[in-house]
């Protein structure tokens, strides 16, 4: 749904770092490996996509975090109900990826459903974006699932000061007896501190962890 509230900028508390942050236009990134052994397991028992699993938990995190779901609409501050997914796949006879999304699905399970349906609808595709203009309302989730690595980086330039978040995960890998898998988060200053990135990286091990 794209439901949201205009944020009052005079009452706003974070005001002075809100207009900063917006005049040097400044982001910053972070990049955590999180243990996905319980996850890995829980996927492979119930036969469910472990990316799907992973977006369903990445968005879920994201929603829990207030800061992570303002936006700009109408040039004007707001702050999303909710966030939906779009995420990157993979079409393996062109090895170009593509972008789907996902909309009003509020478990673990619905959401496997639809992204396998998704991804067996589009797997021929040849368009980055066969669904269509996304909603507004959404967080960016890619995946790198052939490497595992120590940092990320992206710096897309079209557009000046954008609030949507910007996560990609690598591929798991096996570091003593857990499985950990990089995780990468792309923040705007003006609305997103350390503080908030910290905490979504907390929720989402807990989270993998259920």
């Amino acid at each position: 749904m794209t439901i949201y509230r205009v944020i009052d900028l005079e009452s706003f508390p974070r005001r002075n770092y809100y207009d900063y942050f917006m005049a040097t236009d400044t982001t910053f990134e972070m990049t955590v490996k999180i243990d996905v052994t319980r996850a890995v397991k829980k996927c492979k028992d119930e036969s469910i996509s472990f990316y799907a699993y992973s977006i369903f938990n990445l968005t879920r995190s994201v929603n829990k975090i207030p800061n992570l779901r303002y936006a700009h609409v109408d040039k004007q501050l707001v702050e999303w109900q909710e966030l939906v997914p779009t995420f990157t796949t993979f079409n393996q006879e062109t090895t170009l990826f593509y972008s789907l999304w996902l909309e009003g699905l509020t478990d673990y399970k619905s959401v496997d459903r639809e992204y396998k349906k998704l991804i067996k609808d589009y797997a021929n595709t040849t368009d980055i974006a066969p669904m269509g203009d996304a909603p507004p309302n959404v967080v960016n989730i890619s995946s790198i699932p052939w490497m595992h690595f120590e940092h990320f980086s992206s710096h897309p330039g079209a557009i000046k000061n954008n609030l949507t978040p910007m996560i990609t995960s690598g591929k798991y890998e096996k570091v003593g007896s857990q499985l950990l898998m990089p995780v990468n988060i792309k923040v705007h200053h003006a609305t997103v501190d350390g503080y908030h990135v910290t905490l979504f990286f907390e929720i989402l091990q807990r989270e993998m962890n259920r």
